[in-house]
């Protein structure tokens, strides 16, 4: 291919994948999204402070309009409904999204909280399987060590992870309920997190991007191949 037509295939498909970066940043959802968002689910005020993980006060006070909420509460609020399949759209609407396949995208200094938290907020409530591969765990400790902190102890024994790596990746991380095994020479090195119907793909670089997909197909697909690795790996 031509190095000129290379330059706009590569422009184009970030393009592309960054139109169907997430909208709802925190400054672009109103309490009146919120509100709506938890009607099209049926939710109470009580349903959402449970599963957002906050007091029936605060939800109650944020959609009154009384204080505006902490940009860390209103990002564990609009997650919470994004895991119930909401989208708020650019603009004054909000739907639920029942696409079979959705990319969402993330980069900055903000990608890889937003990544362990949906990880918590998805596992947490319900227990489940997460599956950890190609991860340096040093360097993720150094970019996100108060967000990991947080996961692991959100996670607790409810929740079974594998952590499939490298010999000189194989540190740092201390879920409770882990198992580990090293693969030097077959774990691809680009870090991949599986859990639930997602798959995120992570670039630790600065910036970082993070890459979640929602399928069901997608996931079962990388499962399986996660676990012939884990089944030869030592």
């Amino acid at each position: 291919m031509p190095r000129k037509a290379e330059k706009i295939t590569e422009r184009l498909f970030y393009k592309n994948v960054a139109l169907t970066r997430n909208l709802s940043d925190k400054g672009d959802v109103s309490v009146d999204q919120l509100k709506a968002a938890r009607a099209l689910l049926n939710w109470s005020q009580a349903d959402l402070a449970q599963k957002s993980g906050y007091s029936l006060p605060t939800i109650n006070n944020i959609e009154r309009g009384q204080y505006e909420a902490h940009s860390a509460t209103m990002d564990d609020i609009i997650q919470t409904f994004e895991q119930a399949g909401i989208q708020f759209l650019d603009g004054p609407g909000v739907r639920i999204d029942n696409t079979a396949f959705q990319i969402k995208c993330y980069e900055g200094v903000d990608a890889l909280h937003y990544l362990l938290t949906k990880i918590g907020l998805a596992l947490a409530e319900n227990g489940g399987e997460l599956y950890l591969s190609g991860l340096d765990e040093t360097e993720l400790q150094a970019k996100a060590k108060e967000d990991l902190g947080k996961l692991q102890k959100k996670l607790g024994k409810n929740v079974a992870v594998k952590i499939l790596c490298h010999k000189n990746q194989s540190n740092g991380l201390i879920f409770q309920n882990v198992q580990k095994k090293v693969a030097a020479d077959t774990v691809p090195l680009v870090p991949c997190c599986i859990y639930k119907n997602r798959v995120a793909i992570v670039i630790l670089k600065n910036p970082v991007h993070v890459a979640i997909l929602y399928n069901e197909e997608l996931v079962a697909s990388h499962i399986q191949v996660f676990n012939y690795l884990w089944n030869t790996a030592k």
